[in-house]
């Protein structure tokens, strides 16, 4: 096996699912023996986790102002590492890592698209997706399908590479539960709903707390926990304080270690109207054997079978959310035999390793088939 020298690129300051993807898949390369580098901006998550533990990041604003002195200054790190690969993840480090690599012949370069939004098929994307990068990267089949359609992309030019998750050692559920409840203040028969995520409009917190403003008086000892941090934050403690139910409702902030509320709670629900892949917080609820209940939209049904392995609820629809999240909190037996199902399905097919192996191979493969041709070319 050929020993790789790995670069990924990403413009995100923030700390949520794509971005624990790029940073867990590094650390996974690194760990099996292959060299790896980072560019990410001085104030992001990855970029002061990677000081923390020891991996090679390099500081690069990934501004629309400053694209020119990001491109250099990742042209002169790309000429002194010498990549096989070059992977992007957003919009402005692909746009500034992409023709860098292209300027520095850097041997592959890789687009991943991690979110379910469409791509505007103008001029400069067709250019991006058909001629600036060797190979896309999907997390879920319907971003393939959809970026496939959009740029008239080959089979063989997109691949699907689900993301994978690490698993800690935890506690019996009912452990957790009882940890969480006293950490919370919260009464011992308390039957906890929650969505760990950043708070964003598009993840449908909104839709959520009206949701359980319509269970809360049907299940008296039911709480909503809102797990993460984000831009409209504030705008959340304004529409809970407004509830007839908000002491029932809690903001608990960013968390760094999630394990314990997912182990902890009896729901957990991704309520998001858009953009979704295959969320991470969908696998770690279901690993955690918490019941998951999430939106029929992007990349949550390839995990959620309905009624096999969660529930799916209408976007955008706080009554037939509360619906789902209501059958699941009456029902224990049927709420931990979904749980039990999607526990199975993950082991199965999404931990940190089959995700790993999955890359590995592909970028093998990807750098195998760019030497042959240049070998063939040289003769």
């Amino acid at each position: 096996m050929t020993r790789l020298t790995i670069v990924h690129t990403e413009a995100s300051d923030a700390w949520g699912g794509q971005d624990i993807r790029v940073y867990n898949e590094a650390l996974w390369f690194l760990r099996h023996g292959h060299r790896v580098f980072l560019f990410n901006p001085a104030r992001g998550h990855i970029y002061r986790r990677a000081k923390r533990d020891g991996l090679e990041c390099t500081a690069v604003s990934f501004s629309s102002k400053a694209r020119f002195q990001d491109f250099a200054r990742l042209v002169v790190r790309l000429h002194h590492i010498k990549p096989d690969i070059l992977c992007t993840h957003s919009s402005v480090d692909s746009w500034v890592g992409l023709l860098a690599a292209r300027f520095c012949r850097v041997p592959v370069s890789v687009r991943y698209r991690h979110v379910s939004t469409s791509v505007q098929a103008n001029f400069m994307n067709r250019w991006q997706y058909q001629s600036l990068c060797d190979h896309v990267v999907t997390t879920a089949s319907m971003i393939r399908h959809d970026l496939r359609k959009t740029f008239v992309l080959p089979e063989n030019k997109v691949s699907i590479v689900p993301t994978g998750i690490d698993f800690p050692d935890m506690p019996s559920r009912t452990e957790a539960k009882r940890h969480l409840l006293q950490r919370l203040g919260l009464p011992s028969d308390a039957l906890l709903v929650g969505q760990v995520s950043v708070l964003r409009s598009w993840k449908g917190q909104y839709v959520l707390i009206d949701a359980f403003e319509r269970l809360a008086s049907q299940i008296p000892q039911s709480y909503l926990l809102l797990v993460g941090e984000g831009p409209v934050r504030n705008d959340y403690a304004r529409r809970i304080r407004r509830s007839p139910v908000a002491h029932r409702m809690l903001l608990v902030g960013h968390q760094e270690d999630v394990w314990p509320f997912f182990r902890g709670m009896d729901v957990a629900v991704l309520s998001s109207r858009k953009n979704e892949g295959i969320p991470q917080v969908g696998l770690q609820a279901m690993f955690a054997g918490c019941s998951f209940v999430g939106t029929n939209i992007g990349g949550i049904p390839e995990i959620v079978c309905h009624e096999q392995t969660g529930l799916l609820a209408r976007p955008s629809d706080p009554d037939d959310l509360a619906a789902a999240i209501t059958r699941l909190l009456w029902n224990p037996g049927f709420r931990n035999h979904l749980a039990e199902n999607a526990l199975n399905m993950v082991k199965d097919h999404y931990t940190l390793d089959h995700m790993g192996q999955k890359m590995e191979s592909l970028f093998q493969k990807l750098v195998a088939a760019k030497r042959a041709v240049k070998g063939g070319n040289s003769e």
